[in-house]
């Protein structure tokens, strides 16, 4: 049975991943007419902005990460040693599991006084305000475009969310402990739960919005970059489209990276027609994965700070 369950992940994963990709091959079949009259002029200015704003979301996320280290630990961590720690790990996203990047994160922190519980925490508690916030931000964008989603099911959905939202703040005691309850009894650990200040929540949900609006923007100016001049109407839904397919294919835990899955749904809701639906989902996906690689390479040479920490951690003598 367990042979089984191993294989049926990847095997899941390939399945979903080959039929994303056999269904945008038709897609461009029957639009290739379309894609092929449309004039490929790459703007430098407009993919250097998208580059600037895809490198912001990534460096706001990592910010958010050291901000709750440092709040939640006895020990301090330097921003640089973050961005070494939180994108260099990120290059494990298209692996398959979602617990590769902590694991490595234990690893490298393992001997600067950051337990493995708080590791687990602070990614924890991100990670939900990060989805939290993007799905907000998207929805309102998709309220806001009179896309071709039904009105009342996205307004429903937002407010049902922005009420989650704010009882998750006011009751995030109750809330973490459930979570980290459940997490203890699948791993079987005993992490233990950290006492969360409001203002710390709040400050997590700002640098996150921040990052939400950095990433949208960076997705509505790749339009441009690539030589489609949208209106602002429809660059509402486009931002919409990549912020909530991004939470979404980051959800489907059976594909690494939401590969296929995430692509598929910016497919759907910015019209699943014309040759922008078709291309803006491929092209952005490359610009991301370029901006993952370039980044966690830059993160990987920073180890070397971490490397140094641990060392002066080991020699410094222990005080009785």
């Amino acid at each position: 049975m367990d042979r089984v369950r191993r294989l049926f992940k990847p095997l899941l994963s390939g399945l979903i991943v080959a039929c994303t990709g056999f269904f945008f091959y038709r897609a461009f079949r029957r639009n290739w007419a379309e894609v092929k009259a449309h004039e490929l002029r790459v703007s430098p200015l407009y993919l250097s902005a998208a580059l600037l704003a895809a490198l912001a979301t990534c460096l706001l996320g990592t910010f958010a990460w050291y901000s709750a280290m440092n709040s939640l630990g006895r020990s301090k961590i330097g921003f640089r040693q973050s961005v070494a720690a939180v994108n260099a790990s990120g290059l494990t996203k298209y692996i398959p599991g979602k617990i590769w990047s902590y694991a490595l994160q234990m690893y490298w922190l393992d001997g600067l006084g950051f337990s493995k519980a708080l590791i687990v925490y602070v990614n924890l508690v991100n990670l939900l305000i990060s989805l939290g916030t993007s799905l907000i931000l998207g929805l309102f964008c998709l309220l806001l475009a009179h896309g071709n989603l039904p009105h009342r099911l996205v307004l429903g959905a937002l407010l049902a969310l922005l009420a989650a939202d704010a009882c998750a703040v006011l009751f995030s005691r109750a809330l973490l402990n459930g979570l980290i309850a459940v997490i203890n009894a699948r791993l079987k650990r005993s992490f233990a739960y950290f006492e969360v200040r409001k203002s710390l929540l709040l400050k997590l949900h700002a640098i996150h919005v921040a990052a939400g609006v950095c990433s949208g923007i960076g997705a509505y100016l790749f339009c441009f970059a690539i030589g489609y001049p949208i209106a602002l109407d429809r660059g509402l839904t486009v931002i919409g489209a990549s912020l909530v397919a991004d939470v979404i294919g980051f959800l489907a835990i059976v594909v690494p990276g939401g590969l296929g899955v995430r692509e598929a749904l910016m497919y759907a809701m910015i019209g699943g027609a014309g040759s922008l639906s078709l291309v803006l989902p491929v092209a952005s996906r490359m610009l991301n994965m370029f901006v993952d690689i370039a980044l966690g390479s830059v993160a990987l040479k920073l180890l070397q700070s971490l490397a140094a920490a641990k060392r002066a951690a080991a020699q410094t003598p222990v005080r009785l």
